[in-house]
């Protein structure tokens, strides 16, 4: 009987794991990543498997959305549901100075939860027929060169527990470099497997282009294998601790630049 039971919490836990492994995650689209001074660019969010097109998130589940310039100023940018469906509209913007630009998208934290009857935005203790249940958090970030790369807004860390932080400006690197990214969870480094891909690589959903592990120090180095538009990523999952709430915590963190 014991045997039984312990194999029973075993694929219990396979199953929540599992679940989680294929979550939606947010990314940020900018049509436009190395724009002249001045010229108009359209920002917009990316949600799903496939990047960099798949769908697109709701304007309910986003916390705000804002620019840091290169100075360090934080621009708020307002969101605006298309007229179909609530989803976040796009943003257009001119950036009217030189330099790096940082776009930061933060997604509403929040239980989610699976049940016999569909995914519940609820603690799995108000709910009947739970398959599996978790606190998501995450958060999306793009980073845009004007016409040359200065300033540190790039290393901004958004408001959020978990986060891919780039430390080295994108626009400084071309192919066959190494970007270093740091991993961090409540501002310490975090060690954990980071993804990276580039649009056109897989028309397959959760397919990456290179894989790097996080060192100690919480920093992955990711090989830039050609030009073009790439995504890093990273997640993790970890018990909740509060079990009768949720079963795990969901941290997820999203990168995008380009690459010329």
């Amino acid at each position: 009987m014991k045997r039984i039971i312990i194999l029973g919490s075993v694929v219990l836990l396979m199953g929540i794991v599992s679940s989680n492994a294929y979550a939606h995650y947010l990314w940020v689209n900018v049509d436009n990543y190395n724009p002249k001074t001045g010229e108009e660019i359209t920002i917009s969010l990316g949600w799903g498997h496939h990047f960099p097109e798949d769908g697109s998130i709701t304007v309910d589940k986003i916390e705000r959305i804002y620019v840091i310039s290169p100075g360090g100023k934080e621009i708020p940018l307002e969101l605006k549901s298309q007229k179909e469906g609530g989803l976040v509209a796009p943003v257009k913007m001119k950036l009217d100075k030189p330099g790096t630009y940082l776009v930061v998208a933060e997604k509403k934290s929040g239980f989610v939860t699976k049940t016999t009857e569909g995914y519940k935005y609820q603690s799995k203790k108000e709910l009947k027929g739970v398959i599996n249940s978790y606190w998501s958090e995450g958060s999306a970030k793009a980073v845009i060169s004007v016409e040359q790369a200065s300033g540190d807004s790039f290393q901004k860390a958004a408001k959020q527990r978990y986060q891919v932080i780039p430390l080295d400006d994108p626009a400084t690197l071309k192919e066959r470099d190494y970007l270093r990214v740091k991993v961090t969870l409540d501002n310490k480094p975090y060690s954990t497997f980071v993804y990276a891909t580039y649009a056109g690589f897989s028309s397959e959903k959760d397919t990456f282009a290179y894989t790097a592990r996080a060192d100690k120090e919480g920093i992955a180095k990711i090989k830039i294998l050609k030009p073009g538009t790439w995504l890093i990523k990273a997640s993790d999952k970890m018990p909740y601790p509060n079990t009768e709430d949720a079963d795990l915590y969901s941290f997820t963190s999203v990168l995008t630049f380009g690459i010329k």
